[in-house]
């Protein structure tokens, strides 16, 4: 009796989905997607331009992806891999190194030599790769204890499979290669050893990998045939599953462009309109903002905080567009509350189905951002198919996201990587870009050298090493580079805007109370979390919790975000007294306007951030000045101790003085030690034959997510009704989390006697003095 050869776990009341007609799906996404041989479609162009490959490659890279397409699951005809998706067993080998082995059998590799466009060595990686879990070491790995596997070759589904593939590919057909049935990890067994074959294919995967190395086409060749592969997979798998119609539902994903006109009219006019509503005064676009339409492809623009500059991008985004075309628009951030402001205050003016906001807790941000019901988008939904997982987001056009949400393709992340398709045809703007870690901004540099799309930069300060890595080694125009015809601009930057004294730490107690009794707004920024709780919890008790506000990175996502937009809305709507006392998090994502500024040593690019939410607002000739007071902290921790040293002579060279950004950008400039930070490995073009997933982000976790104990049941009634359960999550220290098999591998649970909703998770447990 044949054999059902299944690709896919059935779905309840569907048919279930052979390997036949699932390879079928990806073949028909590859043409769907890049179109045929003498047509390519919009998606192929713009791939080709980022990967830098010439048009007339277009044929070889078709053929190639679909070669790919075909020969990527064949591995699942095995009974291992039939076990395991109808859940009767576990499989002996993962799929996609088996694919590869039997194309490593010489029948294969003959069969494929019949077309002269086929690079046998670009579809063996792609093949073993498009699952990312695959190195020399790995690579045939046992799984299990089955010490053996049955291959279903000889079935009329894999047979007609390969007849598929011919006729696709203008091979010969019929083929019918003479393929062992019986496959053993042993060599003392009687079954077909694959140990020869296996070596032989690594050899090979050896010298490609080499002689890649020395061709910079052929690496980039690969990469994009890699790449195609496993979008192509992704769709032809997860919109099938989801119930789509697969060609409909990738043609409306990548049939149109944006002009400059649905900028203006979706984007700058609704905020424009937003702003004048809020101010009661007419708004007009500063010289700085309409020059920014001018910029070149890539650009590094460098304002004050407050300045406007996100409003500039978007000119900035018009003026590309209207140059040439692009599908989408993305703006990157580094922190998930970046993005979500970025969201809120830009991109959800745009129509619903086309806006997206995409980082880890997206769809918990978005069920009450608009809970307002004054606001005109209360209205809307901006949520994907959560089905999807990342290919919900194929048909949004307008993002907000934090940079490893597209970036860390670089680094072969599985989501990145099927996002892919949408960077490739985008103009994108990276948001406060001096704050990206050393990996992530390695990885940038990289990204910038090596492939081809419009990017601005974006931040108030920026360190003269990082400034010349971009201008000088990536080429991005530097703006402004003077001031000339940039008035509003130059009022803005040279104009008094600080005083700055250095104070102990018994001194900055002083001045916080001092100030709170004269109505004023203070914000107190710490460098760990223990001693911003220390401090929240012994002003607090003396002014109130109506009065002082603690922020910080270890609250529960749901207390977070209450804790956010408390902080903003009573400095943007109070008189004052209040006092805020927050950690780094306040250095992007808070849009604060305080009179004192009281914080520890920090790096100078920290220290600079930092004053940006003093002062804030200050005009020219308002005569207002933001106090600054600087005192050291107890450790460096969580920065280098020479990071800290570093700072004191720039903090010493302002002490005592009135000074402008202007003021702060010079000093930064001769006290900030040039440094060229070395290029980072990326996993993605440099990993040849085989593909890991690699960390995008440094990997210096001091915290793990956790669920409080006293919140399980209500985090599993969450789960099992299908809610977002992030609001939950709660970061803590390693040393108090436990693991807990009811939450699963990603989670651990926390004791709820160390959590207090206006101090967040602490040290020690919670007292009723707390």
């Amino acid at each position: 009796m044949e054999a059902v050869i299944l690709a896919k776990s059935p779905i309840p009341g569907r048919p279930p989905k052979t390997l036949l007609e699932h390879t079928k799906d990806i073949m028909n996404s590859v043409e769907w997607l890049y179109g045929t041989e003498d047509c390519p479609t919009r998606l192929a162009q713009e791939w080709l331009r980022f990967f830098r490959l010439k048009e007339d490659d277009y044929p070889r890279f078709l053929v190639n992806t679909l070669a790919s397409a075909g020969c990527h699951d064949l591995g699942k005809a095995n009974d291992g891999f039939q076990k395991a998706v109808t859940k009767t067993g576990d499989q002996s080998i993962r799929h996609e190194h088996l694919s590869g082995l039997l194309l490593s059998l010489p029948a294969f590799k003959d069969w494929l030599s019949h077309n002269p466009l086929l690079d046998f060595d670009v579809i063996l990686s792609s093949v073993i790769s498009h699952h990312l879990k695959v190195d020399p070491e790995r690579w045939g790995q046992q799984l299990g204890m089955s010490e053996s596997f049955r291959l279903l070759t000889d079935q009329k589904g894999f047979i007609e499979l390969l007849d598929e593939i011919g006729q696709t590919l203008n091979l010969p057909v019929p083929f019918r290669p003479n393929i062992p049935l019986f496959w053993s990890f042993q060599t003392h067994s009687s079954y077909f050893n694959f140990t020869d074959i296996l070596e032989s294919a690594k050899h090979q995967a050896y010298r490609f990998e080499k002689a890649i190395r020395r061709d910079e086409d052929a690496r980039r060749f690969l990469c994009s045939v890699k790449a195609a592969l496993l979008a192509a997979d992704s769709a032809g798998s997860g919109v099938v599953r989801a119930g789509h119609d697969l060609e409909n539902w990738l043609k409306a994903a990548f049939g149109t462009s944006l002009s400059t006109q649905d900028i203006q009219h979706k984007i700058i006019i609704p905020r424009i309109q937003e702003i004048e509503r809020k101010t009661k005064q007419d708004f007009r676009l500063q010289d700085f903002q309409e020059q920014a339409g001018t910029l070149q492809e890539r650009a590094l623009l460098l304002a004050p905080c407050g300045s406007g500059k996100t409003l500039a991008a978007w000119r900035w985004i018009a003026s590309r567009l209207e140059k040439r075309p692009a599908a989408r628009v993305l703006f990157l951030y580094p922190t998930r509350a970046t993005a979500t402001e970025g969201f809120r205050d830009y991109v959800a003016w745009a129509p619903e189905e086309e806006a997206a906001l995409a980082h880890g807790t997206a769809a918990y941000d978005l069920e009450e951002m608009f809970g307002n019901p004054t606001d005109t988008r209360v209205d809307k939904d901006f949520t994907t198919e959560q089905r999807l997982y990342a290919l919900g987001f194929w048909q949004k056009r307008l993002f907000s996201a934090t940079a490893d949400q597209f970036l860390a393709f670089m680094q072969n992340q599985y989501g990145p990587l099927c996002l892919l398709p949408l960077l490739v045809d985008s103009v994108i703007v990276v948001d406060e870009i001096h704050s990206f870690d050393k990996a992530m901004f390695a990885a940038f540099t990289t990204f910038l050298k090596q492939f081809d799309v419009p990017v601005l930069c974006m931040t108030a300060t920026l360190s003269a090493g990082r400034r010349r890595t971009l201008v000088d080694d990536c080429g991005l125009q530097l703006f402004p580079d003077r001031f000339d015809g940039l008035d509003n601009l130059k009022e803005r930057a040279e104009h008094p805007r600080y005083r700055l004294d250095t104070i102990s730490r018994e001194n900055a107690e002083r001045k916080a109370r001092q100030a709170l009794q004269e109505k004023k707004k203070v914000l107190w920024v710490t460098n760990q979390v223990r001693r911003c709780q220390e401090i929240a919890i012994a002003m607090g008790q003396q002014f109130g919790p109506e009065t002082v506000q603690c922020y910080h990175s270890r609250f529960k996502l749901a207390d977070r975000r209450t804790r956010h937009n408390a902080v903003i809305d009573s400095f943007q709507t109070s008189p004052g007294p209040l006092l805020a006392i927050t950690t780094q998090v306040c250095e992007m994502s808070l849009d604060l306007d305080a009179d004192i500024l009281i914080t520890e040593y920090a790096p100078i690019a920290a220290l600079i951030q930092r004053m940006g939410r003093c002062n804030r607002r200050g005009k020219p000739g308002d005569g207002k000045l933001g106090e600054v007071y600087i005192y050291p902290p107890t450790d460096s921790l969580p920065y280098k101790p020479e990071e800290i040293r570093e700072a004191r002579p720039f903090v010493n060279a302002l002490a005592g003085r009135v000074f402008s950004q202007s003021d702060l950008e010079a000093t930064m400039e001769k006290y900030q030690p040039v440094q060229r930070e070395p290029e980072r490995v990326s996993s993605f073009l440099e990993s040849g034959s085989y593909a890991m997933s690699h960390p995008y982000r440094e990997g210096e976790d001091f915290t793990v997510p956790a669920i409080l104990d006293r919140d399980i049941e209500a985090w599993r009634s969450a789960v099992d009704q299908g809610r977002p359960t992030d609001g939950f999550i709660v970061p803590v220290p390693q040393r108090f989390a436990t693991p807990s098999s009811s939450l699963g591998k990603f989670l651990k649970t926390a004791s709820a006697s160390h959590y207090h909703p206006a101090y967040g998770f602490l040290d020690q447990p919670v007292t009723n003095e707390d």
